[in-house]
């Protein structure tokens, strides 16, 4: 986008004030110099005035006297690629931009170019000809696509069954169907997750239970699970956040002393083991998502797994309005839903499921990349990872030092960052703050602080199967010159 040259100019005889004024107008944080024809001589940052006025001590002074008179600039028509490349290395965050007479035309700023997106999809030419593929045939739903899909996607969680669905979250409410959880029950699960895991308890009208995590792993803590079952308690719902498997073996001692089923929110965590074994297959049921920036994705999707014969048949009679097995199209044997999955995402799901080895492997060399790269900043911590667990990556997610940051400064950083072109978010916000749940169950500050204090301190950063290298090292090199005091 063009800039207005009138809000970001001056001249040599206007002073820090006006600069001032300048900013606060524009909202870049630069303001350029120039004379009468237009001719850039200087530049001037909120830093530059900043630092002068701790020196100076005066908004009097002539911008002249401020400016750095050689700044980095480039001909107007400069490729975004080159321009990008520049800002990167040179850690800066605006370039005026020319014409041959050294006037200044245009500003390029790191924001409004191509950024490092927080995620981005890995899709091959043969994703691609799959999804052409079926659109030659006559089935663009109900075909066999989805048919295989679920047959490569059980096979590959080690269950007897898999149901596509049209999300993750259609995946887990009908698993809460299924296990006949319904008004007045409790399930025990995490506030610190994505709010679909809490919300499908909603949807049956019974209540989310939440018990605190472990401030290492970021998993539901089985510890806290105990105090917080009652008579009304009838399932547990375990978060793998970020691809890391909760304690399995802690969580089916309890559910099985105490009567309760188990629904494994596995969305994030496909590829994942714990103790030797997948995800998926440690409770009655389990889903897993294929969102975008999951491990493989199918554009928006999900899948139950499950070994249970009769869950199986349930939840893919809801998925389908209601229909059983030989009921017409018009038959309804129960309450059902259209929570289908097509054979466009299945057909995607099938090609990439056939890589999925590789696109792990290369989730694991970014985080790799980014463990060590990161492990020499101090204020930061870096995923840990529990013993007996193998990584599946879904994000990339690291933390502030909480005795040195606020949620503030969180923020702040954030923004700063995508200012400098990266892609990046707080992961997860609490859901027992969410203000519906508060309004509903009159949760406040304080209820879970150990999740509070982890959510106000994390940044996801950048993370796919193709960042490069190159990449990796920008992004740890501006978040360690953002952090410098």
């Amino acid at each position: 986008m063009k800039k207005d040259l009138k809000t970001i100019t001056l001249q040599q005889h206007h002073t820090v004030k006006d600069a001032l004024k300048s900013l606060e107008v524009s909202g870049i944080r630069a303001v350029f110099v120039v004379d009468e024809t237009g001719i850039l001589l200087g530049m001037i940052t909120d830093g530059d005035i900043r630092r002068a006025l701790m020196k100076q001590g005066s908004i009097a002074l002539p911008v002249s006297r401020i400016m750095q008179r050689h700044p980095i600039t480039a001909r107007m028509g400069t490729p975004p690629s080159r321009l990008l490349e520049v800002m990167r290395k040179k850690n800066i965050l605006q370039i005026p931009l020319l014409d041959e007479k050294k006037r200044l035309v245009d500003v390029a700023l790191l924001s409004e170019l191509k950024s490092i997106p927080l995620a981005s999809p890995d899709i091959s030419e043969k994703d691609r000809a799959t999804i052409a593929e079926v659109l030659g045939t006559p089935f663009l739903s109900i075909g066999p696509k989805v048919e295989e899909f679920e047959k490569k996607l059980a096979a590959y969680a080690g269950t007897r069954y898999a149901i596509a669905v049209n999300s993750g979250t259609s995946g887990l409410h009908l698993c809460v169907r299924a296990l006949d959880i319904k008004d007045g029950d409790e399930v025990i699960t995490t506030p610190f997750s994505f709010i679909a895991s809490a919300n499908c308890i909603l949807f049956e009208r019974a209540k989310p239970v939440f018990v605190d995590i472990d401030p290492r792993t970021l998993c539901m803590d089985p510890a806290r699970i105990e105090k917080a079952i009652t008579k009304k308690t009838k399932a547990i719902l375990p978060v793998h956040i970020f691809g890391h498997p909760c304690d399995m073996d802690a969580i089916r001692k309890i559910a099985k002393a105490r009567n309760l089923s188990i629904i494994e929110d596995a969305c994030e965590s496909l590829g994942s083991e714990y103790k030797g074994k997948r995800t998926g297959v440690f409770g009655d049921a389990a889903v897993f998502a294929f969102y975008p920036n999951k491990q493989i994705t199918t554009s928006e999707g999900g899948m139950v797994v499950t070994d249970n014969e009769r869950i199986a048949k349930l939840c893919r009679s809801m998925r389908n309005q209601g229909r059983d097995e030989g009921d017409s199209w018009l038959s309804h044997s129960r309450l059902g839903y259209n929570y289908r999955m097509s054979e466009l995402p299945a057909a995607l799901g099938v090609s990439q499921m056939e890589r999925i080895d590789e696109m792990l492997e290369k989730r694991d060399k970014v985080a790799s990349l980014y463990n060590r790269t990161l492990a020499s900043i101090s204020d930061i911590s870096i995923p840990f990872i529990a013993p007996l667990v193998k990584m599946s990556w879904f994000v990339y997610v690291i933390k502030l030092n909480p005795e040195k940051f606020s949620r503030n400064d969180r923020d702040a950083l954030i923004k700063k960052l995508q200012s400098h072109g990266i892609g990046c978010r707080d992961y997860f916000p609490p859901i027992h703050l969410e203000p519906f749940y508060q309004k509903m169950f009159g949760y406040k500050q304080g209820d879970f602080p150990i999740t509070e204090r982890v959510a106000s301190r994390t940044i996801a950063l950048p993370f796919h199967n193709n960042l490069s290298s190159s990449e990796v090292a920008y992004i740890c090199k501006t978040l360690a010159y953002l952090l410098k005091p």
